[in-house]
C-alpha cells in the first residue's frame, strides 16, 4: 500500500484521504484506535468507511459498531449489505464473510435494532441482498413481544413491491442458492416473513401453496447433511439451534465421510465455533466432540491459544503430526492476525502459547514495503521475539546452531523452542537425521530466526569455509525471508553459480540484492544469463537483457534463454521497450515466440506509433512467410492501413490473459525489505505517537492534507510529528 502524505503532489480527495487514515490504524496500538478515529470529522469518517467498505480493518469495524456515531454505523451497514463475490470458483472454498468476521459484524449491527441500520442492511429492493440478513429483519430477530422488529417504512415499501410483483423466473426448485435475479431472491425472502400480509402474497406470486417455513432443526436426512456441509452454513444466520450443532458435532465424521478430508472438518461446524454468540458451555461440549473447532474463534484470546494446543494433543494419536498441514497453518495464522488486530491477543501471549512455532515466526517478519494486516501486533511480535532471543540465546554460536536445526522439526511454541534450547545447551540430542532430511527443502523457521540474529552471529553461524554453500545454506537461500548475512555470503566471489542462481530465482529476494547481483563482477555472463531466465521482476529482466547486449553476448545465446521464458514473460520483456525503435527491434528478435494475443497487442502498439509497415516486417519475419502471418496482419496488408491491427489489439486487451493483460498470480515478484526483521514505521509509531492524543490529531491532519508518500517516507513523517515538526499542522478537523 502506498499511503499519501507529505510531498508536492495534490492532496487526495476526502474519501481517499480518510481511507488511508483508516488503513494507517493498523500501525497503531488497539488502545490508540479511538484517538485516531476521533481525530477525523464525522464526514471524513463516513467517507473513509464508504471508500473501503468490507476492506476496512477489523478493529475499525469493531470500534464503529460499538462506539461509533450513528451515521458511521449506518454507513458501515450500507457497505455490508452485499455479500463478497468470489472472482473464481476456487476462492469460495471457505466463506469469505465468515472467515473475515463480516457476518458477525452484520449480526452485531442487527442487534442494535436501529431503523436506519436495518434499512441499510436490507439494501435496495431492485438489488440482490443477503437473504439471511433480510430474513433476520422480517422473521428471526424479535422484540420483547416476540414479534419481528421491522421498520414501518421498510414494511410499507415491501408491501408496495408485492402489489406489482410478478414471477421473474421459473426455477425447478427453491434451493437456498443465489439465482442472480434480485426480484426472485426478494420474493423468496418475503415468502418466509413472519408477517403473513407479506408472506402470503409473495408465496402466491411464486406459485407456492403457502409461506416458506423456517429451516427445521433436527432433521437427519441427506439434505440436512448437505446443508451443514458447505461454506456459510454456520455463519449466515441470525441464530443457530445449539442442540443441532452439538448433534452434528457428535456425528461429524459420518458427515465428512471417508473422502480424505483434513481432520474430517465440516464447514458449518467451523463457522459455528467462530460465532460471537456461542455459549461457553456449548463451546466446551462442541470441542469435546469436534476438536478442530478450537482454531475457529471470532475474537481470539489466550484461552483460545490454550484450547488449540489441547486440541492438537488430543488429535495427534489419530492424525499424527499435522501441525504443518496447510489447512491448519492457514487457520491458525488467520486467528493470530485477527487477535493481534483486535487487541484480544498480545505479542507475549502469542510467543508463549501459540502453536505451531512456524506460524508465529512467519508473522514476525515484514514481507514488503507496505502496511500489512495487524502490522502493529506483528511488529510487537518481532520485538518480543528479538528480546527473547537476545536474553536466552545471546551471541552463543553453538546455541544458535542447535536452535536453527531444532526449528526445522519443532511443532511446539516459540517460547518452548527457545527456552529448551537455552536450558539443555548445545550438547542436547538433536533431531534425527532422517527427520531433518525430510524438511531440509522447507526451512522457513530457520530463515526467520537467522534474520533476528545479530549480524556477526548470522555470519558466524553460516559455514566459514570458502567456496560453494552447503546443503543447509542452499535450503535457506531458496526459502523466505532471506537473512541479510546469507545474502552477503552469496554475493562473495567464491560461492559458485548455483548459489547465485538460487538468489536470482527467489521471488522474495530484496531488489537491492538483485541489483548488486546484476552488476557483480564474478562470473558475469553465466550469472546474467541465469538472471534473464530466473528473475520474476519484469523491469529487472529488461535491464538484464540490456546489460547482456552491451557485454556482447551473441544473440543466439540470448535467444536460447528467452525462448524458454514462456509467452507471458517474453511479452513483458518486449513490452518494456521504452520507444518505438526498441519495440521494433525486440519484435524482430523475439516475435516468433509470442502468443497470438500478445503479438496482437504489441502489433497494435507499434502500428499506432509508426504505422502498419513495421508490423508487416516483424510479423513476416516471425511467421517465416507472408502466408503464415496473423489474420489481422494479413487484413492490414490487404487494405494498406493499420485499422485491423488496432482492432485486433483492442480485442486482445479485453481478454484476461495472465501475465499479459492481467497479473499472473503464479508469477509474482514479492521482494521483502533488505532487513525483513525490521519494522521501522511501526517502531516509529511506538516511539512517537503511542498514547498521545495531541500527536495523533496532528498525524491524522497530515495524512488528510498531504500528497503521495511511500512507506519509508511515512517513517520520516511520523518522526517529524514526534519531533514537533507537525505542530504547525492544522489541529482538529
Amino acid at each position: 500500500m502506498s499511503i499519501a502524505a507529505e510531498g508536492g503532489a495534490t492532496p487526495p480527495a476526502v474519501p481517499d484521504a480518510a481511507a488511508r487514515v483508516l488503513l494507517f490504524t493498523q500501525v497503531a496500538r488497539a488502545e490508540d484506535l479511538p484517538l485516531v478515529l476521533n481525530a477525523l470529522s464525522p464526514v471524513e469518517l463516513n467517507a473513509g468507511i464508504a471508500r473501503l467498505g468490507p476492506a476496512l480493518p477489523p478493529a475499525v469495524i469493531d470500534h464503529v459498531i460499538t462506539h461509533g456515531p450513528p451515521a458511521a454505523r449506518t454507513t458501515l451497514a450500507w457497505q455490508l449489505r452485499l455479500p463478497w463475490r468470489p472472482r473464481t470458483p476456487g476462492q469460495a472454498t471457505r466463506d469469505h464473510d465468515a472467515v473475515h468476521g463480516l457476518d458477525a459484524a452484520r449480526r452485531r449491527l442487527l442487534s442494535r435494532a436501529e431503523p436506519a441500520i436495518d434499512r441499510a442492511l436490507f439494501g435496495r429492493l431492485e438489488q440482490s441482498g443477503i437473504a439471511w440478513v433480510r430474513l433476520a429483519i422480517l422473521r428471526d430477530r424479535v422484540g420483547v413481544d416476540g414479534r419481528p422488529i421491522v421498520p414501518p417504512d421498510l414494511r410499507a415499501k415491501l408491501a408496495g413491491f408485492l402489489g406489482t410483483a410478478v414471477l421473474p423466473l421459473s426455477p425447478e426448485h427453491l434451493a437456498d442458492t443465489d439465482t442472480g435475479d434480485a426480484e426472485f431472491e426478494l420474493l423468496r425472502v418475503l415468502a418466509g416473513a413472519a408477517d403473513l400480509s407479506l408472506a402470503l402474497p409473495a408465496a402466491r406470486v411464486l406459485g407456492l401453496p403457502g409461506p416458506i417455513p423456517a429451516a427445521q432443526p433436527g432433521w437427519r436426512d441427506q439434505s440436512w447433511v448437505q446443508r451443514w456441509d458447505r461454506p456459510g452454513a454456520g455463519s449466515r444466520s441470525w441464530q443457530l439451534d445449539w442442540d443441532e450443532v452439538l448433534a452434528l458435532a457428535d456425528g461429524h465424521e459420518s458427515v465428512a465421510g471417508d473422502r480424505g478430508r483434513f481432520l474430517a472438518q465440516v464447514a458449518g461446524l467451523d463457522e459455528a465455533a467462530a460465532r460471537e454468540d456461542l455459549p461457553k458451555e456449548v463451546r466446551r461440549r462442541l470441542l469435546a466432540d469436534y476438536p478442530p473447532g478450537a482454531w475457529h474463534v471470532g475474537a481470539p484470546d489466550v484461552a483460545a491459544l490454550r484450547r488449540i494446543a489441547a486440541a492438537v494433543t488430543a488429535l495427534r494419536p489419530r492424525w499424527g503430526s499435522f501441525e504443518e498441514e496447510p489447512e491448519f497453518v492457514e487457520a491458525v495464522r488467520a486467528l493470530i492476525i485477527r487477535g493481534l488486530t483486535l487487541g484480544t491477543l498480545s505479542a507475549a501471549e502469542v510467543i508463549e502459547h501459540a502453536v505451531p512455532a512456524s506460524v508465529v515466526l512467519d508473522l514476525a517478519w515484514r514481507s514488503g514495503e507496505e502496511i500489512l494486516p495487524a502490522a502493529r501486533g506483528r511488529a510487537d511480535l518481532a520485538e518480543e521475539l528479538r528480546g527473547l532471543l537476545y536474553k536466552r540465546i545471546g551471541d552463543d554460536i553453538p546455541l544458535w546452531t542447535v536452535l536453527l536445526i531444532r526449528s526445522l522439526v519443532w511443532t511446539g511454541t516459540v517460547a518452548e523452542l527457545v527456552d529448551s534450547t537455552a536450558v539443555l545447551g548445545p550438547r542436547q540430542a538433536l533431531p534425527d537425521e532422517d527427520d531433518i532430511d525430510d524438511v531440509i527443502d522447507d526451512v522457513p523457521s530457520a530463515n526467520v530466526l537467522l534474520c533476528f540474529a545479530r549480524p556477526h552471529v548470522g555470519l558466524e553461524v553460516l559455514s566459514e569455509e570458502p567456496g560453494v554453500l552447503n546443503p543447509f545454506e542452499m535450503a535457506l537461500l531458496e526459502g523466505r525471508p532471506l537473512p541479510p548475512g546469507l545474502v552477503e555470503r552469496v554475493l562473495a566471489a567464491d560461492v559458485g553459480h548455483d548459489a547465485r542462481r538460487a538468489l536470482a530465482s527467489n521471488r522474495a529476494a530484496p531488489a537491492a540484492a538483485l541489483r548488486r547481483l546484476l552488476h557483480d563482477p564474478a562470473d558475469p555472463p553465466n550469472t546474467r544469463l541465469a538472471m534473464l531466465h530466473d528473475v520474476a521482476d519484469p523491469a529487472l529482466r529488461s535491464d538484464v537483457l540490456f546489460v547482456l547486449e552491451h557485454m556482447g553476448i551473441p544473440w543466439t545465446v540470448i535467444t536460447d534463454v528467452v525462448k524458454l521464458l514462456g509467452h507471458a514473460r517474453i511479452y513483458q520483456l518486449v513490452a518494456a521497450a521504452e520507444d518505438v525503435e526498441r519495440l521494433h527491434f525486440l519484435l524482430k528478435k523475439f516475435g516468433g515466440y509470442l502468443s497470438p494475443d500478445a503479438s496482437a497487442l504489441l502489433h497494435g502498439r507499434l502500428a499506432e506509433a509508426a504505422g502498419p509497415e513495421p508490423v508487416w516486417d516483424v510479423a513476416t519475419l516471425a511467421a517465416g512467410n507472408v502466408d503464415a502471418v496473423l489474420p489481422s496482419v494479413r487484413a492490414s496488408m490487404a487494405g494498406g492501413d493499420a485499422e485491423p491491427l488496432l482492432k485486433a489489439a483492442e480485442a486482445a486487451a479485453r481478454r484476461e490473459i495472465p501475465g499479459v493483460t492481467v497479473p499472473d498470480p503464479d508469477d509474482q515478484w514479492t521482494p521483502h525489505p533488505d532487513d525483513p526483521a525490521a519494522w521501522p514505521l511501526e517502531n516509529a509509531v511506538r516511539q512517537h505517537l503511542d498514547n498521545s492524543p495531541h500527536r495523533w490529531r496532528i498525524m491524522v491532519r497530515r495524512l488528510m492534507e498531504a500528497g503521495p508518500l511511500e512507506y519509508a517516507q511515512l517513517v520520516d513523517l511520523v518522526g517529524a510529528v514526534g519531533g514537533g515538526a507537525g505542530e504547525a499542522a492544522k489541529g482538529s478537523p
